[in-house]
Protein backbone atom coordinates (compact mmCIF):
# COMPACT_ATOMS: atom_id res chain seq x y z
CA UNK A 1 0.00 0.00 0.00
CA UNK A 2 1.57 3.51 -1.21
CA UNK A 3 1.77 6.14 2.12
CA UNK A 4 2.21 9.76 2.09
CA UNK A 5 6.01 9.50 2.23
CA UNK A 6 6.22 7.31 -0.88
CA UNK A 7 4.14 9.17 -2.85
CA UNK A 8 6.50 12.81 -2.32
CA UNK A 9 9.12 10.94 -2.94
CA UNK A 10 7.78 9.36 -6.23
CA UNK A 11 7.25 12.87 -7.29
CA UNK A 12 10.43 14.32 -6.95
CA UNK A 13 12.13 11.03 -8.45
CA UNK A 14 10.29 12.33 -11.56
CA UNK A 15 11.93 15.73 -11.58
CA UNK A 16 14.96 14.23 -10.77
CA UNK A 17 15.00 11.70 -13.65
CA UNK A 18 14.07 14.35 -15.97
CA UNK A 19 16.86 16.28 -14.64
CA UNK A 20 19.39 13.57 -15.05
CA UNK A 21 18.21 12.84 -18.66
CA UNK A 22 17.75 9.47 -17.22
CA UNK A 23 14.83 8.04 -19.38
CA UNK A 24 15.39 4.33 -18.15
CA UNK A 25 15.21 5.42 -14.39
CA UNK A 26 11.86 7.80 -14.78
CA UNK A 27 9.73 4.64 -16.12
CA UNK A 28 10.44 2.18 -13.37
CA UNK A 29 9.19 4.90 -11.60
CA UNK A 30 5.68 4.05 -13.44
CA UNK A 31 3.16 1.39 -14.08
CA UNK A 32 3.45 -0.26 -17.36
CA UNK A 33 -0.15 0.76 -18.40
CA UNK A 34 -0.04 4.42 -16.83
CA UNK A 35 -1.87 7.43 -18.62
CA UNK A 36 -0.56 10.67 -18.63
CA UNK A 37 -1.89 13.91 -19.46
CA UNK A 38 1.29 16.91 -19.86
CA UNK A 39 -0.44 18.95 -20.04
CA UNK A 40 -3.83 18.73 -18.78
CA UNK A 41 -6.92 18.93 -21.79
CA UNK A 42 -4.04 18.42 -24.55
CA UNK A 43 -4.67 14.56 -24.79
CA UNK A 44 -4.65 11.58 -22.30
CA UNK A 45 -1.45 9.02 -23.76
CA UNK A 46 -1.21 5.55 -22.13
CA UNK A 47 1.64 3.22 -21.17
CA UNK A 48 5.81 3.57 -21.25
CA UNK A 49 6.59 3.83 -24.60
CA UNK A 50 4.80 6.92 -24.94
CA UNK A 51 5.81 8.42 -21.44
CA UNK A 52 9.20 7.08 -22.90
CA UNK A 53 8.83 8.97 -25.89
CA UNK A 54 7.38 11.77 -23.95
CA UNK A 55 10.42 12.04 -21.83
CA UNK A 56 13.05 11.16 -24.05
CA UNK A 57 11.58 14.87 -26.08
CA UNK A 58 11.57 16.79 -22.90
CA UNK A 59 15.31 15.57 -22.28
CA UNK A 60 16.19 16.17 -25.95
CA UNK A 61 14.77 20.06 -24.78
CA UNK A 62 17.17 20.39 -22.25
CA UNK A 63 14.19 20.16 -19.53
CA UNK A 64 15.19 21.15 -15.80
CA UNK A 65 12.72 20.72 -13.79
CA UNK A 66 13.04 22.65 -10.15
CA UNK A 67 10.02 21.56 -7.70
CA UNK A 68 9.13 22.91 -4.59
CA UNK A 69 8.06 20.75 -1.87
CA UNK A 70 5.13 18.37 -2.24
CA UNK A 71 2.12 17.25 -0.74
CA UNK A 72 0.49 14.36 -0.49
CA UNK A 73 -3.21 13.33 0.28
CA UNK A 74 -4.55 11.20 3.19
CA UNK A 75 -4.18 7.55 1.94
CA UNK A 76 -1.40 8.09 0.21
CA UNK A 77 -2.11 7.55 -3.41
CA UNK A 78 -2.37 11.42 -4.61
CA UNK A 79 0.63 13.73 -4.09
CA UNK A 80 1.20 17.13 -6.30
CA UNK A 81 4.05 19.59 -6.91
CA UNK A 82 4.58 22.72 -7.86
CA UNK A 83 7.15 23.60 -10.55
CA UNK A 84 9.06 25.97 -12.93
CA UNK A 85 10.39 23.51 -15.56
CA UNK A 86 12.56 25.29 -18.01
CA UNK A 87 13.86 23.77 -21.60
CA UNK A 88 14.91 25.69 -25.06
CA UNK A 89 12.69 26.93 -27.39
CA UNK A 90 14.39 24.92 -30.29
CA UNK A 91 14.37 22.76 -31.96
CA UNK A 92 11.14 20.97 -30.46
CA UNK A 93 9.59 22.47 -27.69
CA UNK A 94 8.47 25.76 -28.95
CA UNK A 95 7.38 25.19 -32.04
CA UNK A 96 5.04 22.21 -30.71
CA UNK A 97 4.02 24.35 -28.24
CA UNK A 98 2.76 27.33 -30.24
CA UNK A 99 1.17 25.10 -32.53
CA UNK A 100 -0.99 23.53 -29.85
CA UNK A 101 -1.98 27.27 -28.81
CA UNK A 102 0.84 26.96 -25.48
CA UNK A 103 2.56 29.77 -26.98
CA UNK A 104 2.61 32.15 -29.85
CA UNK A 105 2.08 30.99 -33.19
CA UNK A 106 4.74 33.31 -34.44
CA UNK A 107 7.95 32.55 -33.04
CA UNK A 108 10.26 34.62 -31.35
CA UNK A 109 13.34 36.72 -32.78
CA UNK A 110 16.09 34.78 -32.38
CA UNK A 111 14.71 31.37 -31.04
CA UNK A 112 17.67 29.38 -30.96
CA UNK A 113 18.88 31.95 -27.74
CA UNK A 114 15.36 31.93 -26.27
CA UNK A 115 13.60 29.15 -23.93
CA UNK A 116 10.85 28.61 -22.53
CA UNK A 117 9.51 29.26 -18.37
CA UNK A 118 6.10 26.98 -17.32
CA UNK A 119 4.71 27.33 -14.20
CA UNK A 120 3.22 23.77 -13.83
CA UNK A 121 1.20 21.98 -10.81
CA UNK A 122 1.93 18.19 -11.43
CA UNK A 123 -0.27 15.33 -9.51
CA UNK A 124 0.49 11.79 -9.43
CA UNK A 125 -1.42 8.78 -8.39
CA UNK A 126 0.44 5.35 -7.11
CA UNK A 127 -0.79 2.16 -7.06
CA UNK A 128 -0.88 -0.79 -4.61
CA UNK A 129 2.13 -1.72 -6.04
CA UNK A 130 4.56 1.71 -5.51
CA UNK A 131 4.38 2.80 -9.15
CA UNK A 132 2.92 5.94 -10.41
CA UNK A 133 -0.41 4.75 -12.35
CA UNK A 134 -1.54 8.21 -13.57
CA UNK A 135 0.36 12.00 -13.80
CA UNK A 136 -1.21 14.71 -14.96
CA UNK A 137 0.58 18.46 -15.77
CA UNK A 138 -1.42 21.33 -15.42
CA UNK A 139 -0.51 24.65 -16.64
CA UNK A 140 -1.96 26.75 -19.99
CA UNK A 141 -1.01 29.49 -21.89
CA UNK A 142 -0.38 32.13 -19.25
CA UNK A 143 1.75 29.85 -17.43
CA UNK A 144 4.27 29.37 -20.38
CA UNK A 145 6.76 32.70 -21.37
CA UNK A 146 9.37 32.70 -23.50
CA UNK A 147 12.97 33.94 -22.00
CA UNK A 148 16.70 34.17 -23.05
CA UNK A 149 19.11 31.77 -22.37
CA UNK A 150 21.49 31.97 -19.88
Amino acid sequence: MPDEATAKQLILDHCRKINEGDVEGLLKLYAEDCSFEDPVGNGKQYGLKALSQRAAAAIFSGAYEDAASPVAAEGGRWAAVPMVSTFNYLPLAGPAMAQSGLLPPEAPPDPENKMIRVNIVMVIRVNDDGLVDQMQAFYGRGDATVIDKG
